[in-house]
């Protein structure tokens, strides 16, 4: 059987699966993958949603959950070479909706004809439900870092291809997130009284709130919606760490903006938490990130 060959970073992450999974004999946590390679946790769980649509990597749910290879991951790492290079890989929305189809190739068509941009995408995933005329946004790339929105003009299931009729084309140029990022940034103590968080958020007219401990670290999110509820339940004398969120979605200064990115799109959240040695920065939003990608037009 013929193997893909997945772009590299895809194929570091997936050796050290297997090799972690081989040598514990359970489900492999993304924290400790990103340990072994040296590279940020973010690009693992991104990476592990396109591995396991591709059929690499099944997840487990739970304390004891994580990623678990296939027969299919199993075979690919033991294979020296394959003769199917996967040039790039993104995920696919479909009418403004995420879609379990990610894109493993793109060739551009009529590149010097301004009226007439088009391109062949090849996929994996379930194309029955995709139509002619429906708006498409690809991207971004793993290795290109491209961004393309248009309308799907032709689909062919046997050969598995969409020909892309493209209205826009962005390349995201390698930038740190601390360079985009707004800085001004409000936090609150977590031992602080439930009503300072209602008080901020009618005086700046802001919604959540970063919640830090006495050393400074973000330890959790407080909301407007948390404030309302536990006002709702009559408990007017509560504390923030009483009703706060604890999974808080950060980025590091350092990480670069196709994480951010790729970290909303995947929690389908519209802003990021900027952290420093677990200390807040400052909030990147998807505002931001579209603000100064218009800025380089």
């Amino acid at each position: 059987m013929m193997i893909e060959r997945l772009p590299p970073t895809y194929a570091s992450i997936l050796s050290a699966l297997v090799e972690l999974y081989m040598l514990n004999k359970r489900p492999v946590k993304s924290r400790d993958i990103a340990e072994k390679l040296g590279i940020n946790e973010g690009t693992i769980r991104n990476s592990m949603v396109a591995l396991r649509a591709m059929g690499y990597v099944e997840s487990r749910t739970g304390p004891y959950g994580g990623y678990i290879p296939t027969q299919k991951a199993l075979e690919y790492v033991k294979t020296p070479t394959g003769a199917v290079f996967a040039l790039d890989i993104a995920p696919i929305t479909i009418n403004r909706v995420p879609t379990n189809i990610y894109v493993t190739g793109i060739e551009l068509l009529d590149v010097i004809n301004p009226f007439s941009n088009r391109a062949i995408v090849r996929v994996v995933g379930e194309l029955k439900n995709v139509k002619v005329g429906d708006s498409v946004r690809i991207g971004p790339t793993v290795n290109s870092r491209v961004i393309i929105e248009g309308i799907v003009t032709e689909k062919n299931e046997g050969l598995r291809e969409l020909v892309i009729s493209i209205t826009k084309l962005i390349a995201i140029p390698r930038v740190r997130v601390e360079e985009v990022m707004s800085r001004n940034i409000i936090t609150i103590r977590q031992d602080q009284a439930l009503r300072d968080a209602a008080r901020i958020f009618a005086e700046r007219r802001i919604r959540a709130l970063p919640v830090i401990d006495d050393g400074g670290r973000i330890v959790g999110l407080i909301t407007s919606s948390e404030v309302a509820r536990a006002f709702y339940e009559g408990n007017l004398n509560a504390r923030v760490s009483d009703y706060m969120r604890r999974d808080v979605p950060t980025i590091d200064k350092d990480d670069d903006l196709y994480d951010a990115m790729r970290l909303m799109m995947i929690h389908r959240i519209g802003r990021l938490i900027v952290v420093s040695n677990g200390k807040p920065l400052g909030i990147i939003t998807r505002t931001d990130i579209l603000n100064y990608l218009a800025s380089l037009e």
